[in-house]
């Protein structure tokens, strides 16, 4: 009786753990906030903006960086990263579960459109802040294999 309460416990703390801020899913819901009008603007450029270099993994934008260097030559992605979406209009509303140790999916309701959901795989940075590596769209399409796809 003692060990199932204890572990009741122990996964009530977890769970209020994952929930708080400096969790993936807190700064997932910082960085979706800043989406206010879908498209590229304030959040991503050509080069890795400073609040990419706050929310993105140093290796992600790394391979955003190469593609880009194409963009002139062909469009390289021409959506909202966080959402895979055109004209969405950006989000209005983000829900998040964590469905791993290192994965977040998320629900995005658009301003302009259906909720669209979304996986973001995340990583550790060594100051110990949650970083997206990579996004999933749905049909597992994965932006980082996007990315370096557009740069061959």
């Amino acid at each position: 009786m003692r060990i199932g309460l204890t572990v009741l416990a122990v996964a009530t703390l977890l769970g209020h753990a994952l929930a708080a801020e400096g969790t993936p899913i807190a700064n997932l819901k910082a960085l979706a906030a800043l989406d206010t009008q879908g498209g590229w603007r304030p959040i991503f450029d050509n080069t890795p903006t400073p609040i990419m270099r706050k929310y993105f993994s140093s290796a992600f934008n790394q391979a955003w960086a190469k593609a880009m260097k194409h963009n002139k030559e062909f469009p390289v992605f021409d959506a909202d990263p966080l959402t895979g979406v055109q004209g969405g209009g950006g989000i209005e509303a983000f829900t998040a579960r964590m469905e791993g140790p290192n994965l977040v999916a998320a629900t995005m309701a658009l301003r302009d459109g259906p909720a669209r959901p979304v996986e973001f795989l995340m990583i550790r940075s060594a100051a110990g802040d949650w970083l997206i590596d990579d996004i999933i769209y749905p049909q597992r399409k994965s932006l980082r294999v996007i990315l370096t796809a557009a740069d061959r």
